[in-house]
Order: C-alpha cells, then sequence, then structure tokens
C-alpha cells in the first residue's frame, strides 16, 4: 500500500464526500462533532490549494487528514516542536483496517523529517469512543479547551 499524497485539485470533491460520510454518521450517532453539511467544497478547496490535505487512494481516495504545522486556533502560538492534524477520515468501507492509525504513522514520521517532536491533535468532548481511540494509539490527552463556538475538545499529543 502506497503512503499518502499531497491532494490534488481532483481529491476536493472525494475529500468532501468523505467528510460528509462521516458527518452524517457522526449525526447518526448522536455525537455532536462534525455538523452535517457545515464545511463547504469551497474550504476544503482552499486547504487543497495551500497543500494541507493528503489523501491515501486506493483507485479512490479511502482516507485523508490535514497536517498542519502551526494551530493557533486550537493549541494557541505555535512553539516550533509539534505538527498538528485535523480532518482525519477513513470511508466507512475500509474502516476497521488500520488506515487512521496508519495515517497518523505517517504524520508522525513528517514531523520528525521536519524536526518536530510531537504529533498533536483534537477530539470532540462528547466522543469518548475517539477519545478511547487516540488513547490506544498512544496519545496522551493534554487539556480541554472551548474553541470559538464550536464543540469543547480535548487537546491530545504523542512524542514522535
Amino acid at each position: 500500500m502506497l503512503d499518502p499524497v499531497v491532494a490534488s485539485p481532483a481529491d476536493v470533491t472525494p475529500i468532501w464526500r468523505l467528510r460528509r460520510q462521516r458527518e452524517d454518521w457522526l449525526s447518526t450517532r448522536g455525537i455532536d462533532q462534525w455538523r452535517p453539511g457545515e464545511i463547504p467544497v469551497a474550504t476544503i478547496q482552499a486547504q487543497v490549494d495551500k497543500r494541507e490535505w493528503h489523501v491515501l487512494r486506493e483507485e479512490r481516495v479511502v482516507a485523508a487528514l490535514r497536517l498542519l504545522w502551526a494551530d493557533p486556533d486550537f493549541w494557541g502560538p505555535d512553539d516550533g516542536t509539534a505538527a498538528y492534524v485535523h480532518g482525519l477520515m477513513v470511508d466507512l468501507d475500509r474502516a476497521g483496517n488500520g488506515l487512521g492509525s496508519r495515517l497518523l504513522d505517517w504524520a508522525a514520521g513528517q514531523a520528525r523529517r521536519q524536526g518536530r517532536t510531537h504529533l498533536r491533535l483534537d477530539s470532540a468532548l462528547t466522543n469518548p469512543g475517539l477519545a478511547r481511540y487516540y488513547e490506544l494509539l498512544g496519545f496522551t490527552r493534554k487539556g480541554q479547551r472551548q474553541v470559538g463556538d464550536l464543540f469543547e475538545v480535548i487537546l491530545w499529543e504523542r512524542t514522535v
């Protein structure tokens, strides 16, 4: 299986569809995290244009994540020690096959190559299943934070 690659303009709609799939999945389970339709295609297009999105393809996009080098909205001023992951998604058809942990390991490798010592991410306080998942992958809870008018998040960190 190949490593993730920087998303191209052709990946914008598949990333958006994957996001919508996951928004609907969360909503049907009563998890207040990603609300259906909250991210327009134009937002993903702008993020792809900035080379933030990375995708894993198996004939089609089956997983994606954003890799950032600063995250002031969630983590405050950048201290130069971490890489930040947002939007980790795996297609429901491929869920449970280790793609999420594989993407996070890949992101940790990218962080190391850039001289960073930590990988950071967040999850909604209202999603205990995701919190357990991150704990199983070696992330440590570093705090909680209300981010704007969004849900409250748990801040997670893992040494790379």
